[in-house]
């Protein structure tokens, strides 16, 4: 490269000659959305099917024309028999779109669809190619992926919701048509969603192949559910076999709701990043982890936290609120005492577990070299834990003084203790005394 070409002009260059587009603006600065031939043999943008980047019309009809053309563009695998050889491609811009299942189309691939085996969609960046749903019609998905989609790839966008009883994404997976390796990347949320990602599937079959990973990505605006939900049917015992979910990286600063909703499924993997509540009067939780299902898999109910700094700002604002009755929860090297200089702070519960949500028992719960606000509470009973501990190993607990009791860190609200063992912790600026359970 030479140096007065950076990385974005190239980036613009590409787009105007490889995906067939003019560009969002024309030379003299009018509009350019009805140009481009197509004629990419690789990718197919939606502006070269009419689709209007000022955002003051629909683009409903070019976006699923543009989708239709990459689907149509099968080349021989010699893995899966055929993909898609062409990218729908998505330049800078604002987008409109008002119905529903209009970023691909709603085809049950087990019903005569047949599966699609890599798909890509790709803009130019967050905040640079924006997708706006705003149907008119409520409780919507954008998009459905009815056991038809897998090795997808979106990346370099974001999708603002106006309309929040919508929802993003309906998954159905099944072991024969699933929805495996679909991965996000510089993704973004934003607006008022009902749900992010509901991942559901039959009950009578296992290996439900939904593996999924956001990568850099941005979660924002607010949900009435969840981000993620996994397991939209959670008496369907096969459920459980949703499993393998990796977040890297990813800034998670939203206003209000749950983050991650687990009913069914699991082995759940959240590295580096910045998570906020970030409206102070509204409740929201990170991790809720529910005991709808009676039974749960081995395997499948596990939890792992590293190098993450959590900000909660207000006394409705929760890390985990965990019902799990085994597994394995862990959180190292995480700080969640951004706000813990707040007069409010010492009030706080942040993390929260039902011990006592079926039968005395509960996960094996591990926190290495955190920084912890507020205080932790189990819920118990009357009987001894059964299965289950609490293990604080390294950490301080800088809103208290002391390790367990009335006004210590770790409390419960039955008359039996759960397991616990707190070594080498502070507590404010002092060590506090190892304690464990059974001593």
């Amino acid at each position: 490269m030479t140096g007065n070409m950076d990385r974005r002009s190239l980036i613009r260059g590409m787009a105007t000659a490889g995906a067939g587009a003019a560009g969002v603006m024309a030379l003299g600065g009018s509009p350019a959305y009805a140009a481009g031939g197509g004629d990419d043999p690789y990718s197919v943008d939606v502006i070269s099917k009419g689709a209007d980047p000022t955002g003051a019309t629909a683009s409903d009809a070019a976006f699923r024309a543009a989708a239709a053309e990459v689907l149509a563009s099968f080349q021989p695998d010699p893995i899966s028999g055929a993909v898609p050889k062409k990218v729908l491609v998505i330049p800078p811009g604002t987008y409109l779109l008002t119905q529903p299942d209009s970023l691909l189309p709603n085809v049950n691939g087990e019903g005569g669809g047949g599966i699609v085996d890599g798909i890509s969609i790709t803009g130019y960046g967050k905040r640079l190619s924006r997708i706006v749903y705003a149907p008119t019609a409520n409780d919507t998905t954008l998009w459905t992926n009815y056991q038809r989609y897998k090795n997808i790839r979106i990346s370099g966008l974001t999708f603002t919701s106006e309309n929040a009883t919508s929802s993003f994404c309906y998954a159905y997976s099944s072991a024969a048509y699933g929805v495996q390796d679909t991965w996000y990347t510089d993704v973004e949320w934003r607006g008022a969603w009902k749900r992010g990602i509901g991942l559901d599937g039959p009950a009578t079959t296992s290996n439900l192949n939904s593996e999924m990973g956001w990568d850099r990505c941005q979660v924002g605006g607010s949900y009435s559910d969840a981000f993620l939900v996994m397991g939209m049917t959670p008496a369907a015992t096969q459920q459980d076999q949703f499993l393998n979910y990796w977040f890297r990286d990813c800034k998670v600063e939203y206003q209000s709701g749950v983050f991650v909703k687990n009913n069914r499924g699991g082995s759940m993997n959240f590295i580096g990043g910045s998570y906020i509540l970030t409206d102070a009067a509204s409740n929201g939780t990170f991790f809720q982890l529910g005991s709808d299902a009676p039974t749960r898999a081995d395997s499948t109910m596990r939890l792992y936290a590293q190098g993450i700094r959590f900000e909660l700002r207000g006394l409705g604002h929760k890390v985990i609120d965990s019902r799990w009755y085994k597994g394995s929860i862990s959180f190292v090297s995480c700080d969640d005492t951004a706000l813990s200089f707040k007069s409010w702070a010492p009030d706080a519960v942040t993390h929260t577990y039902a011990f006592n949500a079926n039968g005395d028992r509960g996960p094996t719960v591990r926190y290495t070299d955190c920084a912890l606000m507020g205080s932790h509470q189990v819920a118990t009973g009357s009987a001894a834990t059964t299965a289950g501990k609490l293990l604080y190993d390294g950490c301080r607990f800088i809103d208290m003084t002391s390790a367990t009791g009335a006004t210590g860190f770790l409390r419960w609200t039955g008359s039996a203790a759960p397991r616990y063992d707190i070594r080498d912790c502070l507590g404010g600026a002092t060590y506090v005394a190892d304690v464990k359970n059974p001593a």
